[in-house]
C-alpha cells in the first residue's frame, strides 16, 4: 500500500501552507492523522502493516494516548496480542489503567504511533515501558515526519509505512512569515503560537472543515 497516497486521498495531507510544528519551527506542509481515524477500514490495514515487521517478536502492543489508542488495540487485535496504552501524566506518560502494568512487565513490547515528529511522546512511552519492567522490541509507526531514528528513541528499531519531510525553519528565519502568510491555527501547533503572538501580522486561519 503507499500510504502517503492513500493518506493524500482521504484529505490528511496539506501543503503550501503556513504550519507552525511541536518543535517550534515553521513550515509549509502538515498531515493531519485525525482524519484518518474515521476510515476504518483504512486503519485497520494499517495496523495490520505496523505488526508485519514483528511477527512472533512481542507479546504486547504499547501505544501513547490518546490517538495511539486505537493503533495499540487493532494492531493487538491484529495479531491476536495484548494492547494497552499509556496516559498523559504531567510531562510524561504512565501507564494507569487497571491491569495494564501487569502486560507490560515482563513482556516484549511493540510501541506503536501514528505520526512521529519529533519522536518525545514515543520515547517517553519506551521509558515507561522499561520503566514497568517490560523490554521495547521496536517502534513502528505509520509516518515519520521528522526524520526521527532508532537512536533518538534509543530503541533497537524504528520502522515506518511512510516516510515525509517537509522543510523547516525557525520561526525569526521563515520567509512565510516575513511574506504575511497566514498561519494555521487549527492545526499542529498554530493556536500555541498565536495565544503568544496575537499581533502577528499575517493573521491566522482556520483549515478544519474548509
Amino acid at each position: 500500500m503507499d500510504v502517503l497516497a492513500e493518506l493524500e486521498k482521504i484529505g490528511a495531507v496539506f501543503t503550501g501552507k503556513h504550519f507552525v510544528y511541536a518543535s517550534g519551527k515553521h513550515g509549509p506542509g502538515y498531515i493531519n492523522m485525525d482524519i484518518m481515524f474515521p476510515h476504518t477500514a483504512l486503519v485497520a490495514e494499517l495496523c495490520a502493516d505496523l505488526a508485519k515487521q514483528y511477527v512472533g517478536q512481542f507479546d504486547t502492543v504499547a501505544a501513547p494516548a490518546t490517538g495511539g489508542i486505537v493503533l495499540s488495540v487493532l494492531t493487538a487485535q491484529a495479531t491476536d496480542k495484548k494492547g494497552v496504552w499509556a496516559d498523559k501524566a504531567g510531562d510524561g506518560f504512565e501507564f494507569e489503567r487497571a491491569g495494564f502494568v501487569e502486560q507490560v512487565k515482563g513482556k516484549n513490547v511493540l510501541v506503536v504511533e501514528d505520526l512521529l515528529t519529533t519522536g518525545g511522546s514515543v520515547e517517553k512511552v519506551c521509558r515507561e515501558v522499561e520503566k514497568a519492567g517490560g523490554t521495547v522490541v521496536g517502534v513502528s509507526v505509520v509516518c515519520n515526519r521528522g526524520g526521527v531514528t532508532a537512536e533518538d528513541l534509543h530503541v533497537p528499531r524504528l520502522t515506518s509505512l511512510a516516510e515525509v519531510q517537509f522543510d523547516a525553519v525557525d520561526a525569526d528565519s521563515c520567509q512565510a512569515c516575513k511574506d504575511g502568510v497566514p498561519i494555521v491555527e487549527d492545526m499542529g501547533h498554530g493556536d500555541n503560537y498565536k495565544a503568544a503572538h496575537l499581533d502577528y501580522a499575517g493573521g491566522y486561519v482556520k483549515l478544519q472543515g474548509a
